[in-house]
């Protein structure tokens, strides 16, 4: 899914497709689902480009450190290196820390979180205009369908 959707949003796609699908969208699963919101977003991430301003930039600290020095022993890098490449599955830890940790792989971690959706996530409702339009519109359709039927066109 990654690459073939990176592209497209680098060329300005607004739409990635097939998120969750397997087997050319025969199939659809929940970690599947997980795993490509994931990368949908680092996708996003990417798209959005890198902020530029004095603080991002620091050239009073570029000066310092100066052609050939290093960076990442600075306050500044500290503070701000996981701010471009935040993730929820993805584990970067070393290998070392992560296998005391039970060693999970990104699918384990996946099928966890997406139980743990499908368990705990709760739908905020929908505003009551929102609800009265939708009851509305159904209310249509089932006299139309009624109407139909009666005249055994259904």
């Amino acid at each position: 899914m990654t690459l073939t959707a990176v592209i497209p949003a680098l060329a300005g796609a607004n739409l990635i497709y097939g998120l969750g699908m397997l087997d050319s969208a025969l199939t659809w699963d929940y970690a599947q689902m997980v795993m490509h919101n994931e990368f949908a977003r680092m996708i996003q991430r990417v798209v959005a480009g890198i902020d530029v301003n004095d603080e991002t930039m620091q050239a009073d600290l570029l000066a310092a450190v100066g052609p050939g020095g290093e960076f990442i022993s600075e306050e500044h890098t500290f503070k701000n290196m996981r701010k471009l490449s935040q993730t929820e599955l993805i584990d970067r830890r070393a290998r070392n820390t992560w296998q005391q940790d039970g060693g999970s792989d990104i699918v384990e971690r996946a099928y966890a979180k997406a139980q743990d959706i499908l368990k705990n996530y709760e739908v905020d409702p929908l505003p009551e205009a929102v609800q009265s339009e939708l009851k509305s519109i159904l209310d249509d359709a089932d006299a139309e369908a009624e109407e139909l039927q009666a005249k055994g066109l259904i």
